[in-house]
C-alpha cells in the first residue's frame, strides 16, 4: 500500500502543477489583447527521489510558483528611452510654435525690412514728397511692430512651458504616489504567489512618469527605487518624495526637491526636462539674437538719421527708441513723431535728400554682428527653424530605438496565442494523464482492499 499511496501522492502533485499551469495559460489567453499585460509562466520542479531498501522512487513534480516573465533591464531601457522621446517631442512641439512668429505672412521683422528699403528708395527719388516720407515712417512703425510681436511671441512661449513646468510636476507626485502604494501591495504578495496584476499596474505607472521625466528605477528590498536621472529621490519602497516649484528670481518657477533644493539644472529628458530646456535655453537664445539685432539696427538708423537735416532745417534726432532696460525687440518703437522729422538732407539745403543713401545704408551695411539686418534675421530664421527640425528628426530616431525595445519586450513578455494554445493542449494533456494516475491508483487501492476483505471470510 505504501507504493500505492507514494504513486497516488505523485499524481495529486501533478494534477495540481498541471492545474496551476493549465490556469496561468487560460489567464494569458484572456488578456492577449491587455495593454501592459505580462505573461505568465508556471515554474515546476522535481521533487526528491526518496530511497527504500534499495528501490529508488521519484518524488514528482511541484509547482514552485506561477511568475510573470519580465525583463527589468529591459524596461529600464523602455523607460529611458520614452523620456528622451518625450523632451524632444516637448522641444518640438514649442520649436514648431515659435516658427509661426518668424513666418513670411506679411509682418515679419524680415518683411518690414524689405518695405522699409522700399520706402527709403522711393524717398530717395522725390525728398520732398510728403507721402513718401510717410511712407518711410509708416514702414519704420511696422518694422518696430514687427520686432515688438514676434518678441512677445517669444516670451508667450516662455510661459507656456513655464506652466508646463508647474503641471507635469504636479503629475510627477500623482504617479509617484501610486506606485510607492504598488510597492506596498507587491511586498505583500507571498513569494509563492505572483503579483502580476499589481506588478502590471505599476509597470504602466512607471512609464507613465517616464514620458514626464527622465528616472533611473532600481529594486530595493521593499519595491522598486525611483530617481530622477541626477538621483533625487522619487519613490523609495512605500514612500514618495514630491517636488515641489518656487517662483525663482528671473519669475519662471524652479523645481525643487523634497528637502527644499533646487534642481531645475538638473532635470533632464520628460515633458519637465523638455519644458525647463525650451523655457531657459533655446528660446533665451533666440531672444538675445533678436534683442541684438533690434539694438544694434536701431543705433546704425540713429547714427545715419543724426548724419543729416530734416524738412524743418532741424538736426536729425534719433529715429527709434530702445529701453535701456527689458529687451530691445519688445521695447523698440518710433521716437518720431512726424514725418518732416525724417533727415532726408545731408546739408539742410531744401530738397536735398543726400542723406537717404545714408539711412539706406543702415539697411545694406554690416552691423557690428557681422551681417546685415536682413542677413542677421535669415540667419536667425534659419536657426530657428533648425532647432524646429533637430526636435523633430530626434523623436523620430528616437522612436525607432524605442520601437525595436518595445518588439523585444513584446516577444519576451506578451502573450503569443500560438504558443498559449500549444501550452493549452500540453498541459490538458499532462492533466488529463495525471487524473489517470489517480483514478488507476484510487482502484487499484480499492481491489486490494477487496481482496483483503475477501481473504478475511
Amino acid at each position: 500500500m505504501s507504493g500505492l499511496n507514494t504513486s497516488l501522492s505523485i499524481g495529486m502533485q501533478a494534477l495540481d502543477a498541471s492545474e496551476a499551469a493549465l490556469n496561468a495559460t487560460s489567464n494569458n489567453i484572456s488578456n492577449a489583447n491587455t495593454p501592459g499585460y505580462t505573461r505568465e509562466e508556471a515554474l515546476l520542479s522535481e521533487n526528491a527521489e526518496t530511497f527504500n531498501d534499495g528501490q529508488v522512487t521519484g518524488g514528482g513534480v511541484n509547482i514552485d510558483a506561477i511568475q510573470s516573465v519580465r525583463d527589468e533591464l529591459l524596461n529600464l531601457q523602455i523607460a529611458q528611452q520614452t523620456s528622451a522621446q518625450s523632451a524632444a517631442n516637448t522641444e518640438s512641439a514649442s520649436m514648431s510654435q515659435v516658427q509661426t512668429f518668424f513666418s513670411t505672412s506679411g509682418g515679419d521683422i524680415g518683411t518690414a525690412l524689405s518695405s522699409l528699403s522700399s520706402s527709403l528708395a522711393a524717398l530717395s527719388g522725390s525728398s520732398s514728397t510728403v507721402a513718401d516720407q510717410q511712407g518711410v515712417l509708416s514702414a519704420a512703425q511696422s518694422l518696430a511692430e514687427a520686432f515688438n510681436t514676434t518678441a512677445q511671441g517669444l516670451t508667450g512661449a516662455q510661459s507656456t512651458a513655464d506652466s508646463q513646468v508647474t503641471q507635469t510636476v504636479a503629475e510627477i507626485n500623482n504617479l509617484t504616489q501610486q506606485i510607492a502604494q504598488l510597492n506596498g501591495e507587491v511586498s505583500q504578495v507571498p513569494a509563492s504567489q505572483d503579483g502580476g496584476t499589481v506588478e502590471d499596474q505599476r509597470d504602466q505607472l512607471v512609464q507613465q512618469l517616464s514620458t514626464l521625466t527622465g528616472i533611473s528605477v532600481t529594486q530595493g528590498s521593499n519595491g522598486e527605487v525611483i530617481t530622477t536621472g541626477n538621483g533625487t529621490p522619487l519613490v523609495s519602497g512605500t514612500q514618495s518624495f514630491n517636488l515641489q516649484t518656487s517662483t525663482g528670481t528671473n519669475g519662471f518657477q524652479q523645481v525643487m526637491d523634497s528637502n527644499g533644493n533646487n534642481i531645475t539644472t538638473a532635470i533632464q529628458g520628460g515633458q519637465l526636462g523638455g519644458a525647463i530646456q525650451v523655457r531657459d535655453q533655446t528660446i533665451p537664445g533666440v531672444l538675445t539674437q533678436l534683442n541684438t539685432l533690434a539694438s544694434q539696427f536701431a543705433t546704425a538708423f540713429n547714427a545715419a538719421q543724426a548724419k543729416g537735416t530734416d524738412s524743418n532745417g532741424n538736426a536729425g534726432q534719433p529715429f527709434f527708441t530702445v529701453p535701456t532696460t527689458g529687451g530691445a525687440a519688445a521695447g523698440i518703437s518710433v521716437a518720431l513723431t512726424n514725418a518732416s522729422q525724417i533727415a532726408v538732407s545731408s546739408d539742410g539745403a531744401s530738397g536735398s535728400n543726400g542723406n537717404v543713401a545714408n539711412l539706406s545704408a543702415a539697411l545694406t551695411t554690416a552691423l557690428p554682428s557681422g551681417e546685415t539686418a536682413a542677413n542677421a534675421y535669415s540667419t536667425l530664421v534659419f536657426q530657428v527653424g533648425e532647432a524646429a527640425s533637430n526636435a523633430s528628426s530626434q523623436s523620430t530616431a528616437i522612436g525607432q530605438s524605442l520601437s525595436q525595445l518595445t518588439n523585444q519586450q513584446g516577444s519576451e513578455s506578451a502573450v503569443s496565442i500560438d504558443e498559449e494554445t500549444t501550452n493549452l493542449i500540453r498541459y490538458q494533456t499532462a492533466y488529463e494523464a495525471a487524473a489517470r494516475i489517480v483514478s488507476t491508483i484510487q482502484q487499484l487501492s480499492t481491489d486490494t482492499l477487496d481482496m483483503g476483505s475477501s481473504q478475511s471470510f
